[in-house]
């Protein structure tokens, strides 16, 4: 199932109930979906599924991090003028089926330079930038787009992308990796959550899948992806046990509005309202004195909807 954050419409609905100055996620499992919320003028807390999760989250979002240096990019981020032994490259099994020989060189290159740089904050930017050269050239691959740009200029290109994206934010961003039951609810005018309720395949988890083996040192894709999902599941919401009701209730206890946002494909709204809606409804009556239920037509042809479910 395929989760879409619509976070303008998400502000539009929830700004006509309160001013927001603040929004608290207990549960992310893309960091991609907080580009545009990160920068919005409020406090944004975001506890992310994983730890590589959470390694995006405070290189991209998280201001405080500062830019890579010209120092460590003149240092680190070098061309590669002869083939690698490809014999010692732990990623080699993904040669033509996911990167071309030259990448994979640097993706081995890459990893094992990163833990040359002192500053931990400055080798999370590193790492968070081979995960976006990888989602450009799988991309390409996907769409057999010939990539022109050596390896090291992306990589320049990447790390000058970074420095533009926070160039004067502001640290507003907390970020954790808790389990939900470690995670305590936050003092917070919003408390969101994204909704999942199965395991996701598309190219978002794809790309999650190559970058957290090759963050791992090996090319194991199958077992990257249990991984995932083992640890997606201990955020995966079912409705039909009460102790999520429980979770969900407990982490918004000290927020003024709650809004869940789920994605639906070829289900009706109807059952949604039925199965999902109602009894949360009634789960937050003591809480909230009102709720509202809003959709979104994606496409019509498979019903495909996107629902808002405010509490305040």
């Amino acid at each position: 199932m395929t989760l879409r954050l619509q976070s303008a419409w998400l502000l539009e609905a929830v700004s006509e109930i309160a001013t927001i100055d603040s929004v608290f996620f207990p549960f992310v499992h893309r960091f991609s979906a907080l580009n545009w919320l990160s920068r919005r003028d409020f406090a944004l807390s975001v506890n992310a599924f994983s730890p590589s999760q959470a390694m995006l989250l405070r290189a991209w979002l998280d201001g405080s991090y500062g830019v890579f240096s010209e120092r460590n990019l003149q240092k680190f981020n070098q061309q590669i003028k002869n083939p690698l032994d490809l014999s010692m490259n732990p990623f080699r099994a993904w040669k033509d089926r996911l990167f071309d020989r030259q990448q994979l060189d640097y993706l081995f290159y890459w990893r094992e330079a990163a833990f040359e740089i002192e500053e931990e904050s400055q080798r999370e930017i590193f790492w968070s930038a081979v995960y976006q050269i990888m989602s450009y050239w799988l991309s390409n691959r996907a769409c057999e787009v010939e990539v022109e740009c050596r390896p090291d200029e992306i990589m320049g290109l990447m790390l000058n992308r970074h420095a533009e994206f926070i160039k004067g934010r502001e640290a507003k961003v907390a970020i954790t990796s808790l389990s939900l039951d470690e995670l305590a609810p936050a003092e917070t005018c919003l408390t969101l959550f994204p909704m999942v309720f199965g395991d996701e395949e598309n190219a978002e988890m794809t790309l999650q899948v190559v970058f957290d083996a090759w963050h791992n040192g090996h090319d194991d894709l199958e077992q990257a992806r249990r991984q995932i999902r083992m640890q997606l599941r201990k955020y995966q919401i079912d409705l039909a046990r009460p102790t999520d009701y429980y979770t969900i209730t407990k982490l918004s206890a000290n927020s003024k509005i709650t809004a869940l946002i789920w994605s639906g494909l070829d289900l009706p709204p109807a059952l949604y309202e039925q199965e999902m809606v109602r009894p949360l409804q009634k789960a937050f009556a003591a809480r909230y004195a009102k709720s509202q239920l809003l959709m979104k037509a994606v496409d019509r042809t498979c019903d495909a909807y996107d629902y808002l479910l405010l509490f305040y």
